[in-house]
């Protein structure tokens, strides 16, 4: 799957989320709801590598909830770019793969 092809699939998901809890997606709103999702994905990370206090969870809910935490913030993160008119492609190519 293309990241283009992702992005179509994030969109709709993310408008009737925002349409349920009348959330108006805003330039500003994206990018707080990726913050969220980094201090989320954080909590995971500490959670996994033992860094934190015991929640009483298995190796396997913590590694699901990592893994979890890390396509909400690649789906928030892509919806940010889409919002703001990024080429993601075209930007890693330029600012990445120029170096391969």
């Amino acid at each position: 799957m293309q990241i283009s092809e992702i992005i179509d699939a994030l969109e709709p998901i993310s408008s009737r989320y925002a349409q349920s809890n009348s959330i108006d997606r805003t330039s500003e709103w994206f990018m707080l709801k990726l913050q969220e999702e980094v201090g989320e994905l954080t909590q995971a990370f500490i959670d996994l590598r033992g860094m934190g206090r015991d929640r009483g969870t298995t190796e396997k809910q913590r590694r699901d909830a990592f893994d979890a935490e890390v396509a909400d913030v690649l789906g928030q993160l892509l919806l940010l770019a889409h919002h703001n008119d990024v080429d993601v492609e075209q930007a890693v190519e330029e600012k990445w793969l120029k170096w391969a």
